[in-house]
């Protein structure tokens, strides 16, 4: 007995001894560089990633979610395949269910990856903010030390949130059709139910809303992933707009948004017409010629148009956030460094974050005047 107690006070005093030390070598200073250094290695990580997503290639992320992403698209094919079997209308052949299926690994393991991004992003971007807090507060007192220890703490926030919507937004993803094939499965599955309910009561589920609502939003859905694919293939390049890509899909678009009414207004008549139709559709996108989508017989390019508009607009307000947060930094700096040397190197540093993202994201000049003029 006396041997155990000795070894358990033996554990103790290393373990204590072991904490002291951990102490002296990892400082609030040490921690902070820490967060912040994991922070910054996570947003080069994202920009690097959206990258590699515009080529068409892989991430590693989505790599270690591949063949989660198969198991969960074949679990999806096989139940909306049980489903059709019920139906008295749905005839969806096999060679569609298989594009389907293909699309929905896809979009499996991208969504997967977008959100794992976001959420480490957030929690690194949380933590930094709290290290940078901890520090200017943990320093010598003056005038405004609370004020700028707020804006640290909020700052990596914004610029995280800010670099997250631009980098997994539509502009930076992949030119595929998985958002508008797994919107239309959506829209397809909840077309397949009949809307006539039987029996007073509502169901438990959503006891407030008619069973054709989830229908109509699911088609809702559909029609804005085909426009938000129009919008991807408008300016591929950023320069060359591909007119005729984006008439096709707004086209299509408007003819899923007269489906949808029809659904509103008729019910179970147009749930039968919607069924078909979406049915037709997914055919055609697993053919060879998308020409046969919908009919095209007008020259609007309105969506074009209002692509272009926010697309200028959403330069010149990361042009402005940017040189915004630039100059907070060369303020912090000057507040914060009495010297020359100080307020130089923040500067320097300043300018060359602002060219580095002008350089990824394409905010020249140039670029912004050939998008305005056009």
């Amino acid at each position: 007995m006396t041997g155990i107690t000795r070894s358990v006070a033996t554990l103790k005093t290393l373990r204590d001894q072991g904490e002291s030390t951990w102490k002296e070598v990892m400082t609030r200073g040490d921690l902070g560089a820490f967060a912040i250094t994991a922070w910054t290695m996570s947003l080069w990580v994202v920009m690097m990633t959206a990258t590699s997503q515009r080529r068409g290639k892989r991430t590693l992320l989505e790599r270690a979610l591949w063949k989660r992403a198969i198991k969960r698209a074949q679990e999806r094919r096989a139940d909306l395949a049980e489903k059709i079997q019920t139906s008295d209308l749905a005839t969806l052949p096999g060679p569609t269910l298989d594009y389907v299926q293909r699309e929905d690994v896809l979009f499996q393991a991208s969504s997967r990856a977008t959100t794992i991004k976001a959420i480490t992003t957030s929690v690194l971007a949380f933590n930094a903010g709290g290290a940078l807090f901890a520090v200017v507060m943990g320093g010598s007192s003056y005038q405004w030390r609370e004020t700028l220890a707020c804006a640290l703490l909020v700052a990596p926030i914004i610029i995280t949130v800010g670099l997250n919507l631009l980098t997994m937004g539509p502009g930076m993803q992949r030119w595929t059709t998985e958002l508008v094939t797994t919107t239309a499965r959506r829209s397809y599955e909840a077309l397949l139910a009949s809307f006539q309910t039987s029996g007073a009561e509502p169901g438990t589920e959503q006891p407030y809303h008619s069973p054709h609502i989830p229908a109509v939003r699911a088609l809702e859905d559909f029609a804005l992933s085909l426009e938000k694919y129009a919008v991807k293939r408008a300016l591929p390049d950023g320069q060359n707009p591909m007119v005729q890509v984006v008439r096709q899909y707004a086209a299509a678009a408007s003819h899923v948004r007269t489906l949808r009414d029809g659904v509103e207004l008729e019910r179970e008549d147009g749930r039968k017409q919607a069924l078909l139709e979406v049915e037709r559709m997914l055919t055609v996108l697993a053919g060879p010629n998308l020409r046969d989508l919908v009919p095209v017989n007008s020259d609007d390019e309105s969506l074009l148009s209002a692509h272009r508009d926010r697309t200028v607009t959403r330069r010149r307000t990361l042009s402005l956030a940017i040189f915004t947060l630039a100059l907070v930094g060369i303020v912090a700096a000057l507040l914060l460094s009495s010297s020359a040397l100080g307020v130089a190197v923040a500067t320097v540093f300043a300018t060359f974050i602002v060219a580095s993202w002008g350089k990824n994201f394409g905010l020249s000049p140039s670029q912004e005047g050939v998008g305005a003029s056009r």
